[in-house]
């Protein structure tokens, strides 16, 4: 006979003491609105605008998807604007898995969430009515370039350091441009081409203002002159840079969905004065953006911002938002270049790796995020523990999982790593969708929820805690409180700074304490090489009951800490469960583990999964455990658990 839990049996009331109480205080903080010690007063009006037109614009007609690029872009850009200091701009955007994710959120925060009970909330009519509100948020435009694509991300970062609100230059009648300087009367204060529309970077000659002589890319040239004015002088916000795809867009938008031009994410970076940029990581060919550049420029202009950004930081870590935009750049995918976009996401990583950077991986598909600038005050509490008990060695013996002696039962152990959400677009749009699933709590699940994404959804991670059955697990995903790649905290050929691997762990100690979080999901070594016990013993003091490896060969305890390499599922679940029940086979005659990798699945899909395991594949025992069972039981059948075997 097959055996298959579901529910985890408590074991003694010390866990059942434990759990009433975790969830006690999330029910009581959010009947409250979080209002304690660490509350912030709710805003007395909120005024929202809806910007989902915009996302059903037509983007095969040229004009709608100029329209709805720069309404977007000076939208996002004011909003960051207007909530640098306080929540006053909510827009409604966003769109996904049938849930009006905006609206939601929005609802939420008027009611269970607590935090705007007591605000007004009004809509505006139009974009006009917006910036007439928000007057005193602006000092003026920055103009810039489209025929030079990379000037819109130096307008975002301009919109940042000097208070201006970004809008391409276009003299037709009906541009946005010619409505805000004409009928609006606002004033251009900067200018990223010349008020005649020829470029003011023309990749030759000497780039302006001082910033040096042409690389012979009018790309690389806006960004060294970008990096003259606001980056090394320190103007920008200390260890923050924002990796979104510029103006380019325009010639491709249909290459991906209608807000994957994530315009919507800009708002959180302006407001802390980031440094935007879109570089291709790769400096073995020219980028389908340029193809005329020299060869490697992008990627030695971006190895500058890189280091730029790192010296900000004086040796800390740096946030990268955003993701390499592999559905218009850079990839095979966006029809030219011979990179495929996997091999570009891990060059890019490895990159920003070796400069204390990591990156919250807005990546397509899921990448839009609005609201993240408004969502920044949501009142956190100083802590939330993980609302379930850690499993240990009297309930694996009470489940049979252990004998009296130690040993491990001769069963196949299946831990379901949660993923990816090292993004918080992609928390933003999942939580609202998959924690109101009726599925949720039939089978023990750990969501990868990386604790950095508290900057930008904090109200996401509160909400699922809130939620969590006794069946739901919080870790971290790849590769902690960011997604980089832990080796190249310490093999750092393409930037000879000293080692990083002490400065993160004290970013990620404080993120998995405010979270209680103690398992790191995956170590996404990626092409940087794989991770040694230098990295595994810096992980043991943040994360010391698991790891999730990339590339080990099995279950495995390195300096004391349990690891296992991930395997990804197949997407469909009876392929699933015929892969897991294979994998279960051939570790037949010991215990076997499989730390099994999904991404994007419902909590419906991994019941449907336990489903097919129990009807159809019989042959051995297989046991969906938690997380923290998971990996306590390697360590243990590995010798170095409590009660040895």
């Amino acid at each position: 006979m097959k055996s298959y839990s579901f529910k985890r049996p408590r074991s003694c009331a010390g866990a059942i003491l434990s759990v009433v109480v975790a969830q006690l205080f999330l029910a009581v903080a959010i009947s409250f609105g979080m209002r304690s010690s660490w509350a912030v007063e709710a805003p007395p009006e909120v005024l929202t605008f809806d910007t989902r037109p915009l996302g059903r614009a037509d983007l095969g007609n040229s004009e709608s998807a100029r329209r709805a690029w720069d309404t977007m872009h000076l939208l996002a850009c004011l909003q960051g604007l207007a909530n640098r200091d306080g929540a006053r701009l909510y827009l409604l955007h966003c769109t996904d898995f049938g849930v009006d994710t905006d609206a939601f959120w929005l609802e939420w925060l008027r009611g269970e969430g607590a935090w705007l009970k007591s605000s007004r909330v009004r809509s505006l009519a139009d974009p006009d009515a917006v910036l007439a509100q928000f007057g005193d948020a602006f000092d003026g435009l920055v103009v810039y370039d489209g025929n030079v694509p990379a000037t819109s991300c130096l307008a975002s970062t301009a919109a940042g350091v000097e208070r201006l609100l970004p809008v391409r230059w276009d003299a037709s009648t009906n541009s946005l441009y010619a409505r805000l300087t004409g009928r609006l009367g606002l004033k251009a204060k900067l200018w990223l081409v010349n008020p005649d529309g020829s470029p003011m970077f023309p990749g030759r000659g000497a780039i302006p203002d001082g910033a040096g002589e042409s690389s012979g890319s009018a790309k690389v040239d806006a960004y060294r002159w970008a990096m003259a004015r606001w980056l090394r002088p320190g103007k920008c916000g200390a260890g923050v840079g924002a990796y979104y795809v510029d103006a380019y867009w325009l010639r491709r938008p249909t290459g991906a969905g209608a807000d994957m031009h994530t315009l919507a994410n800009h708002d959180w970076f302006v407001g802390r004065r980031a440094f935007f940029f879109d570089l291709s990581p790769w400096g073995d060919e020219a980028p389908v953006d340029e193809p005329g550049q020299p060869v490697g420029a992008d990627k030695r202009c971006l190895l500058e911002v890189l280091q730029g950004l790192a010296d900000g930081m004086k040796g800390g870590i740096v946030k990268i938002g955003g993701f390499p935009p592999w559905p218009f750049k850079y990839t095979t995918h966006a029809g030219a270049g011979r990179h495929e976009p996997v091999p570009t996401e891990w060059e890019f990583t490895r990159l920003i790796s070796q400069f204390n950077a990591y990156k919250e991986a807005d990546a397509a598909g899921l990448g839009s995020i609005a609201n993240a600038s408004f969502m920044a005050h949501f009142p956190l509490a100083p802590r939330y523990p993980q609302p379930n008990a850690k499993p240990a060695l009297p309930d694996w013996r009470a489940r049979g999982f252990v004998d009296a002696e130690g040993r491990v039962s001769n069963r196949f152990f299946v831990g379901h790593y949660v993923g990816d959400y090292d993004a918080p677009s992609w928390l933003y749009k999942a939580v609202p969708a998959y924690f109101r699933d009726p599925s949720r709590g039939q089978v023990p699940l750990g969501w990868a929820f990386n604790p950095n994404l508290a900057d930008r959804a904090p109200q996401a991670m509160a909400y699922a805690y809130a939620h969590a059955t006794t069946n739901d697990f919080f870790i971290a995903g790849d590769s902690g409180a960011g997604y980089l790649n832990p080796l190249g905290l310490t093999v750092r050929p393409d930037s000879a700074r000293t080692p990083g691997l002490e400065a993160w762990t004290a970013y990620c100690r404080p993120r998995y304490e405010k979270w209680g979080m103690s398992i790191t999901g995956f170590l996404l070594d990626g092409a940087a090489g794989a991770s040694t016990d230098r990295e595994f013993s810096a992980y043991r003091s943040f994360s010391p009951d698991g790891l999730g490896t990339h590339f080990e060969r099995g279950p495995a305890v390195h300096v004391g800490v349990a690891t296992c390499p991930e395997r990804d599922l197949p997407d469909d679940a009876g392929a699933a469960a015929a892969s897991i029940a294979r994998l279960a086979g051939e570790a037949s005659g010991r215990p076997g583990f499989l730390w099994a990798r999904s991404i994007l699945k419902s909590p419906a899909w991994y019941s449907e999964v336990s489903r097919l395991l129990r009807e159809k594949h019989g042959d051995r025992p297989i046991e969906v455990v938690d997380p923290y069972t998971f990996f306590g039981l390697i360590k243990q059948w590995k010798g170095e658990g409590r009660g040895q075997p």
